[in-house]
This record gives C-alpha cells, structure tokens and sequence, in this order.
C-alpha cells in the first residue's frame, strides 16, 4: 500500500533528521557555552528545549517506526507500561520547554522599569529550577497513563481503542475521557501561555521598530541587535510550535469526542507531532549568525 510506505520513509526521515538535527545543535550551544565568559541563561534555556526534542522524537517515533515497519517484538505488560508513560511526559516536556523558552525571552526584551529590572536579575537564578520542575510536572501529570492504558494482543487499529506507544486507550469509559480532557486542558495552559508571551514579544518589536524609524541613526545602527534576533527566532519557533501542536491536537480532539480511533488520523497526528521537534534545531541554525559562523569553520 503507498500509504503505507509513505508513512515509513516519513518516520524514519524524522527520526533520523531530527535526532541529529538536535544532538549538533546541544554540541554547539555546549562549546559556545564552555567558552563564554559568563553563563547565558538563554543557552541553557535552548539546550534543554533541544534536548526534550530528543527525548520525544525517540520515544515518540520509535513504537511508531516498529508499528509501521512491521518488527517482530515483544514487550511485556509492564515495559509497555513505561514507554507508554514516557511518550506521553516527552510530549508534554516538548510543549513545557518550549513554553519556558518563550517566557524568558519575553522577560529579556521587556521594558527596562524597575520592575522588569528585578525580575530580569532573578531569572538567572531560576533557570535550573524551571526545568527541574518542569520535568517534576510532566512526570506526576501522565501518571495515570499506566493506570487507564491497556496491553495489545495485536498490532491492529480498533474504533474503539486510541493505540499510544505499545499500548492503547479504551475511548469508552468516562475516566479515560476524563483523563485525555485534563490533559488537553493541561496543555493548553502552555499553549496560551506561549500565545500570550509570544504576542507580547510581538507588540515589543513592533514598538522597537517604531521607535528606530523614528530616530536619526547612521546605517551601521540598522543592524538588529543580538536582544533582537533572539527575539525574532524564538518567536519562530514559538509559532511553529503552537502551528503544529494544535494541528496535531485537532485530530485527538475530534477521535476523543467521536470515540472513533481512525488508524490514518493517528497517524497524521502522529506526523504533525514529530514535525516541530525535527525543524526547530535547523530554525535555530539559520537564524543564529554565530552558531552558524561557527558550524561553516569547523
């Protein structure tokens, strides 16, 4: 069947793409960090967004590439438990980081009132326990993955089970439309956070711009400054983001309303999840000039 093959060579060009696509991204963020004279909370702030990328593209495109491929395997009930629950936290860690990222950079372009000014100079201090909690959250939120979720005698798609991982999902009990709800609304917390950080970073700009047309300066100054460009990429990247997630949340929405688990809009779904975390390391290297000044050295 095409479609069927498609859907191989789509995996596995994701997977691949992106994996490495993130490991080069952490080594040069790394090396640039090693050599600075001061850690940028920045930094650490984008090498953890690329590390959960990661994380969420292998345990997220892993059970889809055995699925689609057709591999003899055997995992027992309680090991498709775990990397059940750990697709789901590597999801949700994806959406946290980004949203994190986006935050931050609002905080770092704000206005410079003496409000702003404390809050800017407290943020380096928080910005490992911002991740640790971030990783706390999304652990304790998908517990109840293995609680609801459902061993697979068999690899094929039902109407009545949504496949995750190397379990499923029955879509009929209350609980487990309680559960896919909450969870919905947990990720649309961020989602909203990340809208509103990322309009703020945008009326910011438009601000800036207007001020610069409006002042005298020579055509050196037309440069944007580094506060700037970071700015623009993490506002790509935030938009790319949401883009792709509620592409991808519209299909689970309407699978968990009709209780009709169609095995192409899984996996259409499923495509459109792993779409962001591929593209973001290569956002990052076109529109970071030293990054990318660097990788053309070396």
């Amino acid at each position: 069947m095409v479609f069927h093959e498609v859907l191989r060579i789509m995996y596995l060009v994701q997977i691949i793409t992106g994996v490495l696509g993130n490991s080069f991204v952490i080594f040069l963020y790394s090396f640039k960090l090693s050599t600075g004279h001061k850690t940028k909370p920045i930094i650490i702030f984008l090498i953890h967004f690329l590390f959960t990328n990661i994380i969420f593209l292998l345990f997220r495109g892993i059970p889809k590439i055995i699925d689609v491929w057709e591999f003899n395997y055997f995992v027992d009930f309680t090991t498709s438990k775990i990397i059940s629950y750990l697709q789901r936290v590597s999801r949700g860690l994806s959406l946290c980081s980004s949203c994190l990222l986006s935050v931050f950079q609002a905080i770092t372009i704000s206005p410079r009132s003496p409000i702003w000014v404390e809050v800017k100079a407290r943020v380096p201090k928080y910005v490992l326990p911002c991740c640790l909690l971030c990783w706390i959250f999304n652990l304790l939120v998908d517990i109840v993955v293995p609680v609801y979720g459902t061993g697979l005698r068999n690899r094929t798609h039902s109407k009545e089970r949504w496949q995750i991982g190397f379990k499923a999902l029955d879509l009929y009990p209350t609980k487990t439309v309680m559960f896919l709800v909450w969870k919905f609304v947990y990720d649309s917390a961020f989602v909203v956070l990340m809208a509103i950080s990322s309009g703020y970073m945008i009326f910011v700009l438009y601000r800036h711009h207007q001020q610069v047309q409006n002042i005298q300066i020579s055509s050196v100054s037309h440069k944007s400054s580094p506060e700037v460009r970071a700015t623009k990429t993490i506002l790509l990247l935030a938009t790319t983001s949401l883009s792709f997630n509620l592409m991808s949340s519209m299909f689970m929405i309407y699978m968990t309303f009709t209780k009709v688990a169609s095995p192409v809009m899984i996996h259409v779904s499923g495509l459109l999840s792993l779409c962001f975390p591929t593209l973001s390391p290569f956002i990052l290297l076109n529109s970071d000039f030293q990054i990318t000044r660097f990788s053309c050295i070396h």
